[in-house]
């Protein structure tokens, strides 16, 4: 049984989404961050970074990252499709986007959405690091577009994983970047095709109906 501490909008979608579609058990307790409850010190006990997601396995252990949450959880079920086998090729490539996206794509987000973390200067223009984050955003999907022309529609091929699930999650931040699917037609094509899937589309809804 797992527990996710969750907020509408946020890092937490692509763990919950692995979860939906992964069809174990688990329950949601919502994080109210307007209200700091992930600073509260019961929060910071299971997760120190006071962020969401944070996973709480048979109510014992607790893991923080939402795609290592969305990685344990494809490995933990098996039955899911969520993770290629281990000595299925397509393992290579779904490892390496689901770490390129979470390590290389999303900080450029946080850039975006947090330029004061970008500087020790109280005076520096926070317009111009959003600028240039914007900047980086675009180009890094460009890039992810062409490899799925090559070898999509998936991002670890032909088959759906729990690495086109920080796909959606990470282009649902539109603020920061609205064109990327107008931009990037087989970005927009895993998208749609993801999100047509009955547990995405669950969860999905459940965000918006929480924003």
């Amino acid at each position: 049984m797992y527990t996710l501490y969750w907020n509408n909008g946020s890092a937490s979608i692509t763990a919950h989404m692995a979860l939906e579609e992964s069809g174990a058990p688990y329950s949601l307790k919502f994080v109210d961050m307007d209200k700091g409850e992930h600073q509260s010190a019961e929060y910071l006990k299971i997760n120190p970074n006071g962020k969401v997601p944070t996973l709480l396995i048979d109510g014992k252990r607790a893991m923080f990252e939402t795609c290592g949450i969305a990685l344990y959880i494809a490995d933990r079920h098996p039955a899911s499709g969520l993770a290629p086998a281990m000595d299925d090729p397509a393992r290579a490539r779904y490892l390496q986007w689901m770490v390129h996206l979470t390590n290389s794509i999303q900080p450029y987000y946080m850039m975006y959405y947090y330029p004061e973390r970008c500087t020790t200067d109280p005076a520096a223009h926070g317009d111009a690091i959003k600028a240039k984050a914007s900047e980086m955003i675009a180009a890094a999907w460009e890039k992810v577009d062409k490899a799925l022309a090559a070898s999509g529609p998936y991002m670890a091929g032909d088959r759906f994983s729990a690495a086109d699930l920080p796909v959606v999650m990470l282009t649902g931040w539109q603020q920061a970047r609205p064109d990327v699917l107008d931009r990037n037609k087989h970005i927009r094509r895993l998208v749609e095709l993801v999100s047509a899937r009955p547990a995405i589309g669950r969860v999905l809804k459940q965000n918006q109906a929480a924003a």
